[in-house]
């Protein structure tokens, strides 16, 4: 699987800006799987116009009914979006509601994108989280976990904590899962995180709104 890199957001991005983004975006010519996470204002200028994957910030927990100013799994699957971020620390979520997120967006064929903010857990709280978040789950293939640390830049110690988390999880349930690393990436890092074996991408936060900053970050790479 390629490297990723998502780029969320958040409750950035003009209107009248949204086509620059995308013809310059579109013309970046990088060998990484790119997952774009526009405002769900965006989504549909995005899947006409966008030639990377794109995903939703957040979803409701229920398929469809009566939840005024909510947008459900099923409505994002029928405009064409591949996947959506859960459990970021914005939302403020329980590990319950999380849960019934990521097994709707699991029968809605959505990749969940899972966010476990450290937040200066120790690893064996970080996996009692995933445990609740991944409760009545079997099929880890389809799923991203986002490990979040605005903390942290020592890379080494971030390094560890998730290369012992995923041997947790391997250990305890035989299944592998996709792990990429949110939390202050930029150009003078990204390399040194998304090129670590163990680290299956990055994922940025409000600087990937300016399509400028994304233009240097992703020329950086190599």
């Amino acid at each position: 699987m390629k490297k990723m890199i998502i780029l969320n957001h958040k409750m950035n991005l003009l209107y009248d800006d949204v086509m620059e983004y995308i013809v310059n975006l579109n013309n970046i010519n990088i060998d990484k799987n790119i997952i774009v996470c526009p405002s769900y204002l965006y989504l549909e200028s995005f899947i006409n116009y966008c030639n990377w994957g794109i995903g939703s910030q957040d979803a409701f927990l229920e398929i469809s009914g009566n939840y005024t100013s909510k947008v459900s799994l099923s409505q994002l699957k029928s405009l064409g979006v591949e996947y959506v971020i859960l459990g970021h620390n914005e939302v403020n979520d329980s590990d319950e509601i999380i849960n019934k997120k990521i097994i709707a967006s699991l029968e809605t064929n959505i990749v969940p994108i899972v966010c476990l903010n450290d937040d200066g857990k120790t690893v064996e709280e970080l996996y009692e989280s995933f445990n609740k978040r991944f409760a009545n789950i079997d099929n880890y293939e389809f799923i991203i976990l986002a490990y979040e640390n605005l903390k942290e830049e020592n890379l080494t110690i971030i390094e560890s904590k998730i290369k012992t988390l995923k041997n947790m999880i391997k250990n305890n349930s035989s299944k592998e899962i996709n792990v990429v690393y949110g939390g202050n990436v930029n150009k003078n890092n990204i390399n040194e995180i998304i090129n670590n074996k163990l680290i299956d991408g990055v994922m940025l936060g409000s600087i990937s709104s300016s399509i400028k900053d994304v233009e240097e970050i992703l020329n950086s790479v190599n």
